[in-house]
């Protein structure tokens, strides 16, 4: 198969499976609505797991993205078998040793951490935060060894299993919640007891394909080994971008805390939807594309660097503008029919529903910063991303305590999506000055297109957003009705897009119709 191929049946295939897992999510958000709202214990737990979730994506996603899969790369495409086994056992060996240490002393320093990330929490809610966070931290260990597999088999093209790792961490969770929320005290303990079982499945899942590709991790250290030198010089200004960003989620949950009570956990629900546009598609489109990327970069192919980049863009941008549109126009439907129930009432359906509207307004910019960002990290430029993060941090950081006296936490998602749509735009400007001309003709053209499909789409799930079930209709009758919604606005964009000969869509049925 041509890469185009190749990559739209991987891309198919993570997102798949992302899906699954996003769904599975889903689910693990109403049960967590339904048993503890949107108050108290619900406002402590979800900062408890913000904190290990930003060491996770400073530590363990931004490694691989920026060293891991990159030099992994090089090495499978221009050394040994042996050699690139060789720096699998030496990475695993430091990594594992950095994640034992950062976990221990996150655990020790949890009560000056939650201090950092909600300010505004009164002594009890501080005091359950403190407790949740330390039970949670060893979670940072186990996802931390998750993406170093991963990185390893995305390495050799295999991404179903990393891709499906997420699914056992939610149904975990949702387990957990359900069948001990009733027996520990406090009730929300279940939540963190159900994360460190998930953290472990994921783990355990990635074990037989990694001896499947005939990699058996052994302890081996090796500070001076070549490959560790060049990630370590790779992560040392870039982790500091991903730094930025983790400060920006800092400075929003800061800020949330300080708000009245439940903020912090609307822009927490806010953000839950937020990914799920995200995770399914524009990750796992930059999942797969990375590896690619990273050996075109190696193989000095910028041509066809250019083009897998251009590709994933457009195949991004396809799926996330009418997700942005559809989301934003649905909203309060979407969160009526999967939280409101239980604990989580009407009110904060609306609340949650103003700070989601915002937040989707930048689905279409992160979407395309997290394909643009790793573009930069294969070609070995880890300063340029981490500039711009600078500047959309300040900017995002000013904005937000601007806007969110005025309008509260939505204030805040509001700041989110302008920031990261000046992220967006300065990394297509510095990358179009690092490797020329982009074919932003060509991603204009097609995003055009797009755009028109995808109002179509939102003025035809429009009609079904306006009814009274929302407040208090029945489950049943709301999942048929949100559906319908889905249905009208999904048919709309795909009749639109084969009207005006939408390529993304033409190759996407080519490759569906070759898999049946």
């Amino acid at each position: 198969m041509s890469e185009r191929q190749t990559l739209t049946k991987n891309i198919g295939t993570v997102g798949g499976l992302t899906l699954l897992s996003r769904l599975a999510g889903l689910v693990r958000d109403m049960v967590f609505a339904g048993l503890f709202g949107a108050g108290f214990a619900a406002d402590a737990f979800n900062i408890a797991f913000t904190i290990p979730n930003v060491f996770r994506r400073f530590l363990a996603e931004g490694a691989m993205s920026i060293a891991f899969v990159p030099v992994f790369t090089e090495f499978k495409t221009t050394r040994s078998e042996e050699e690139s086994r060789n720096l699998y056992n030496v990475t695993f060996s430091l990594f594992t040793l950095v994640l034992f240490l950062v976990t221990l002393v996150c655990i020790l320093a949890s009560p000056l951490l939650v201090k950092l990330f909600a300010p505004g929490f009164g002594p009890a809610k501080f005091e359950l935060a403190v407790y949740l966070n330390r039970l949670l931290f060893p979670y940072l260990f186990f996802i931390g060894l998750t993406a170093l597999f991963m990185g390893i088999l995305n390495t050799h093209r295999h991404f179903a299993a990393p891709a499906a790792a997420p699914i056992l961490l939610n149904t975990a969770i949702i387990t957990a919640a359900l069948s001990l929320s009733g027996v520990v005290e406090p009730p929300i303990t279940a939540m963190a007891i159900g994360v460190l079982g998930g953290g472990l499945l994921e783990v355990l899942l990635q074990l037989p394909f990694l001896k499947r590709n005939k990699i058996r991790l052994r302890f081996k250290f090796d500070f001076k080994h070549s490959a560790v030198l060049k990630m370590l010089r790779l992560m040392g200004p870039a982790l500091f971008g991903v730094a930025v960003y983790q400060v920006n989620i800092l400075v929003s949950r800061a800020l949330a805390s300080l708000l009245p009570e439940g903020s912090v956990t609307y822009i927490y629900y806010s953000d839950r939807f937020l990914e799920l546009p995200l995770g399914v598609f524009a990750v796992a489109i930059a999942t797969v594309a990375l590896p690619s990327l990273s050996e075109h970069a190696s193989k000095d192919r910028p041509d066809k660097l250019k083009e897998t980049l251009s590709f994933a863009l457009r195949l991004t941008l396809f799926v996330c503008i009418p997700a942005m549109v559809w989301m934003a126009v649905c909203r309060e439907p979407i969160i009526s029919t999967l939280l409101q129930r239980g604990q989580f009432s009407h009110l904060d359906t609306l609340a949650t529903a103003h700070v989601f509207l915002f937040a989707s307004l930048g689905i279409w910019a992160i979407a395309c910063v997290r394909n643009l960002v790793p573009t930069f990290y294969s070609l070995k430029d880890t300063k340029t991303p981490v500039m711009i993060a600078l500047v959309a941090f300040i900017l995002n950081a000013a904005l937000g305590v601007t806007l969110m006296w005025p309008m509260g936490p939505a204030g805040l998602t509001l700041a989110n999506s302008i920031s990261a749509a000046v992220n967006c735009l300065l990394l297509v400007i510095y990358l179009r000055k690092k490797i020329g001309r982009l074919n932003l003709r060509k991603i204009w053209t097609s995003v055009w297109r797009v755009i028109i499909a995808a109002v179509c789409a939102g003025a035809a799930a429009y009609p079904f957003c306006q009814l009274d079930i929302w407040a208090a209709g029945s489950i049943g009758i709301k999942v048929l009705y949100l559906s319908l919604a889905g249905l009208a606005g999904g048919m709309v964009f795909l009749v639109v897009c084969a009207t005006l000969r939408v390529e993304e869509l033409l190759v996407i049925l080519r490759r569906f119709k070759r898999s049946t």
